[in-house]
């Protein structure tokens, strides 16, 4: 059944029910997965303080990016991957974790716009950053940057070109036959992988 709410179209269960989250479609054709306008508006988050967030600090629109993307990350693996949790973490490491980023980065330049690059920009260069101990800073500082352009793709509420450019994140890691961790330390080190 469809009902129409406030200009926002919402597919729910065929029970009378209502279903706080369904299918959205934003009235310009996009459909996302709930309506975060929505959501923070019901947790007491006013229109202003939306539209603050898009021009957070970039730090913040990366803390958001990690959850963002690390979301797609799993429901890609667990549509991809039969077998346990452990595997299943395994995998969804292969794509998350900063060298892997780092190396997304290095290879989405010709597919990002230039207000993209320059996201990625700030992120990299913000103060504060202790990468782990099995990652080189300047790895951790290109993942920063990328986590920040999801998170500001996804603030934007641009779910199609966050899920295009997660997309492609996600082809260029599997397009990968080996580990991104050594490709990427190959290519610092002017090597051929």
């Amino acid at each position: 059944m469809m009902r129409h709410k406030e200009g926002v179209s919402v597919i729910h269960n065929q029970s009378e029910e209502k279903c706080p989250v369904g299918i959205a479609n934003d009235g310009a054709g996009k459909e996302t997965i709930g309506n975060m306008k929505h959501f923070l508006g019901l947790v007491g988050i006013s229109e202003k303080e939306i539209r603050s967030l898009r021009m957070a600090n970039p730090l913040v629109l990366a803390f958001v990016g990690d959850a963002v993307y690390e979301h797609y990350v799993r429901m890609a693996v667990i549509h991809r991957t039969k077998g346990g949790l452990h595997l299943l973490h395994r995998q969804s490491t292969r794509y998350v974790k900063a060298t892997a980023q780092a190396f997304v980065v290095k290879n989405l330049e010709n597919f990002l716009t230039d207000e993209e690059r320059d996201m990625i920009r700030k992120g990299r260069n913000q103060k504060g950053h202790s990468a782990p101990k099995n990652t080189q800073t300047a790895d951790y500082r290109l993942a920063t940057g990328f986590e920040t352009l999801i998170g500001w793709l996804s603030l934007k509420e641009d779910s199609k070109r966050l899920e295009e450019v997660v997309a492609k994140a996600i082809e260029i890691i599997d397009e990968c036959s080996v580990d991104p961790v050594r490709i990427s330390t190959q290519l610092e080190e002017g090597q051929q992988p």
